[in-house]
């Protein structure tokens, strides 16, 4: 038995590495400021400290003496925890499997990461996705949304629209949105800027985001159809975690419902 438990010892030693490692990573591609980084941080410790518990007699022997009663409350929460994450992580994957090829009056980009003036990797895929959808439907005016952050020169609105130029997009189609910071002011003030409060829409963002914005748009009155654009592999693991933590603080605040 002992000897059972040091080997689960080993492999959350294992995990706690590999969380580590993968961090470096998302660092090395996405830079310090990448947002949720830190949890793979906590989530490498919090494996390094069951290890720790594993391999170590004296914290073995400490876990053992708990209140049997502490150790099935325990198992409870990190079941019922599990058990809402998967069904989260459920609804984001029926999202990114959509179509999106139904034919809309607007079509909202929204924004991400501005290098000074030069579009991120992410941005990149939503815009080409864009572009895409905007040659095949050319009765469809876009609107590119996002404001100005920490380390851009200029608005993401206003990086969009000039990529979208660079690929044939008209000017005459295009409506910047420069002034939100986050993605429920990306649906709220791009409303505004649409003629027809009863106009059809689309959202255009990387797959793992368009289940929340197409919600987070249903809460504030439109219904639009999520148009997903594909995202980097190797970030996969950190965009879909990251987006079930930011589905469930989004439901907490009220703005979005399903």
């Amino acid at each position: 038995m002992l000897r059972k438990i040091e080997r689960m010892g080993m492999i959350f030693l294992a995990l706690g590495a590999l969380c580590v490692l993968y961090y470096i990573g998302i660092v090395l591609y996405a830079g310090l400021r990448a947002s949720f980084s830190w949890f793979w941080l906590f989530l490498g410790g919090a494996f390094f400290l069951a290890g720790a518990v594993c391999r170590i007699p004296v914290l073995h022997t400490a876990f053992e003496r708990l209140p049997s009663l502490v150790k099935v409350m325990g198992g409870i929460f990190l079941a019922a925890g599990l058990a809402g994450f998967l069904f989260v992580e459920g609804c984001i994957i029926s999202a990114m499997t959509g179509s999106g090829e139904e034919p809309v009056d607007y079509l909202i980009v929204l924004g991400a990461q501005v290098k000074g003036t030069r579009v991120s990797k992410a941005l990149s895929q939503r815009l080409s996705r864009a572009a895409e959808y905007l040659m095949e439907h050319e009765d469809t005016i876009v609107i590119v949304s996002g404001g100005q952050g920490q380390g851009e020169d200029i608005s993401e609105a206003s990086a969009m629209k000039t990529w979208l130029i660079s690929r044939g997009i008209e000017e005459e189609r295009i409506l910047e949105e420069d002034k939100s910071v986050n993605t429920s002011q990306n649906i709220r003030f791009s409303k505004e800027l649409m003629e027809n409060p009863e106009a059809s829409a689309g959202i255009v963002s990387n797959d793992f985001h368009v289940f929340r914005a197409a919600h987070i748009a249903k809460a504030q009155g439109l219904d639009a159809i999520p148009i997903p654009a594909p995202s980097s592999l190797g970030m996969y693991p950190h965009y879909m975690v990251r987006e079930a933590f930011a589905v469930v603080k989004d439901l907490a605040v009220g703005n979005m419902v399903f």
